[in-house]
C-alpha cells in the first residue's frame, strides 16, 4: 500500500508540474473562445460593418445555444479600423495586447489585412477568414502567409473568369474595368493583365479613389473608347453611381462586377439600370436550396432582426463563421493557436452544408476555394446562371 501510495503521489505531482508548466493559451479559458474581429464600423464601407458581424453572431449564437465548442462558448469582440490600415493596426494590437483574444476573424479590406501582415507573424496569430477576396491572401511569398487563412476566390481569378465569359458572349468584345485605386484594385489588375497576355487584348482601365462618389470621368472615359464590356471592381456603392451614371448618358455596355458588388442592394439601389447585370460569387447564393443557406434564413427570421440586413453580406458573416466553427471543433478540447492552424490545413473539399464549392488548405496552401458562379439581376432578382467555373 505504501509503495502505490509512493508511485500515485509521483504521478500527480508530475501531472501538476507539467500543467503548471503549461503556458495559457490567450482568449481561451474553461467556457469561452475570445476572438477579435476589425470591421469598419464608421468609415466609407460602416454599413457593411454592422451587416457582417451579425450574420457572424448568427452562427456563433446558434453554436453556442448547442454547448459551444468542446464546452465553451464564443465571443466575439469587434474594433473599429474605419477602413484604414494604420487604424487596422493599432486595433489588432489593442486586441493582443489587452483584449488577449484568441484569433483574428473576418478583418474587412484588402488594404487592412495586407497592412496586419506584421503583426499576425509578431504574435503568431492565425487570422480566419478575412473579409476580402483579394488572391494575395494566400500569396506564400508575404509575409504571415501562413497564419491566414482564405476562404474566396482570389479577385484576380474573378477578373480572368469575366474577361473569358466577355469573350465568349462577343468575340469583338471591348473590355474595361473601372478599379478602386488601392490593394483590391491592384489584385483586380493581376487578373486583368493575365487575361490580356492570354486574349492578346488591352483593357481599357479606369481607377478611382476609396469613397469616390463621382464617376462621370470614368464613365464617359469607357463611352468614348468604345467598350462593349465594363468590369467594376467596387463594392456596393460604386456599381449603383456607375451603371446610373452610364444610362445618363445613354451608353449601355454589358456590366459585370467582381464578387463584392453581389450585395442584393446593388439590384435595388440601381433598380432598371441595374438589369442584367452579372457578378462572379465565390459561394452559393443566400436564398438558395444549400442547407446552410436555410440554416442562415431559419436563424435570421428567428432573430427578429430588419428583414433588410438579410443578403449577401449579411450571409458572408454567417458562412465564415462556419469555416471557424469547424476549424476549432477540429482542433479539439485542448485548444492553441498552433492546433487551431493544424486543424485548419486538414480541410479537404469541406463545403459548409453545400455553401461552398469545397474549401481546401494544406501546409502550403491557404487558398481555400478556387471557382466562381455567375450571377445575374434578371427582373429585380439575382439568378445563377453558370455551374462552378474555374
Amino acid at each position: 500500500m505504501k509503495i502505490r501510495n509512493i508511485i500515485l503521489l509521483t504521478l500527480l505531482v508530475a501531472l501538476f508540474l507539467g500543467c503548471a508548466g503549461r503556458e495559457p493559451t490567450p482568449g481561451v479559458t474553461d467556457s469561452e473562445i475570445l476572438i477579435g474581429n476589425i470591421q469598419d464600423l464608421s468609415g466609407p464601407m460602416k454599413e457593411l460593418g454592422m451587416a457582417l458581424p451579425h450574420g457572424s453572431n448568427l452562427y456563433f449564437n446558434y453554436i453556442n445555444g448547442k454547448g459551444g465548442i468542446h464546452g465553451r462558448k464564443i465571443k466575439m469582440v469587434i474594433e473599429d479600423h474605419q477602413y484604414n490600415p494604420q487604424k487596422a493596426v493599432a486595433a489588432a494590437k489593442k486586441l493582443v495586447e489587452q483584449n488577449q483574444v484568441f484569433c483574428f476573424y473576418q478583418v474587412i479590406g484588402t488594404s487592412p489585412c495586407e497592412a496586419l501582415r506584421p503583426t499576425l507573424e509578431e504574435y503568431e496569430i492565425p487570422l480566419i477568414a478575412p473579409a476580402t477576396q483579394s488572391g494575395t491572401m494566400s500569396d506564400r511569398s508575404r509575409r504571415g502567409w501562413k497564419y491566414i487563412f482564405h476562404t474566396d476566390t482570389g479577385y484576380d481569378k474573378q477578373a480572368n473568369i469575366l474577361v473569358d465569359y466577355a469573350y465568349e458572349q462577343n468575340g469583338d468584345a471591348k473590355v474595361g474595368v473601372i478599379y478602386q485605386d488601392d490593394d483590391y484594385g491592384a489584385n483586380v489588375l493581376k487578373g486583368i493583365a493575365e487575361a490580356e497576355e492570354r486574349h492578346g487584348i488591352t483593357v481599357q482601365k479606369e481607377a478611382y479613389q476609396r469613397g469616390a462618389t463621382d464617376f462621370a470621368g470614368q464613365v464617359m472615359n469607357l463611352l468614348k473608347g468604345g467598350t462593349t464590356h465594363v468590369i467594376i471592381g467596387g463594392v456596393v456603392r460604386e456599381p449603383i453611381i456607375v451603371m446610373k451614371t452610364a444610362a445618363a448618358m445613354s451608353y449601355a455596355p454589358q456590366f459585370l462586377g467582381i464578387s463584392p458588388t453581389m450585395d442584393h442592394r446593388v439590384v435595388l439601389g440601381a433598380g432598371k439600370e441595374g438589369e442584367g447585370f452579372i457578378v462572379a460569387n465565390f459561394a452559393q447564393l443566400y436564398n438558395s436550396d444549400a442547407e446552410g443557406a436555410k440554416l442562415y434564413r431559419e436563424l435570421f427570421e428567428n432573430s427578429g432582426t430588419d428583414p433588410k440586413v438579410m443578403g449577401m453580406y449579411n450571409f458572408y458573416g454567417f458562412m465564415t463563421a462556419m469555416v471557424l466553427v469547424e476549424g476549432l471543433e477540429r482542433a479539439g478540447k485542448r485548444l492553441t493557436r498552433a492546433r487551431l492552424i493544424r486543424a485548419m490545413e486538414g480541410f479537404k473539399n469541406w463545403d459548409g452544408m453545400g455553401v461552398f464549392p469545397g474549401i481546401s488548405y494544406g501546409p502550403s496552401d491557404r487558398a481555400g476555394t478556387e471557382s466562381v458562379v455567375l450571377v445575374a439581376n434578371r427582373g429585380g432578382t439575382q439568378q445563377i446562371i453558370s455551374d462552378w467555373i474555374e
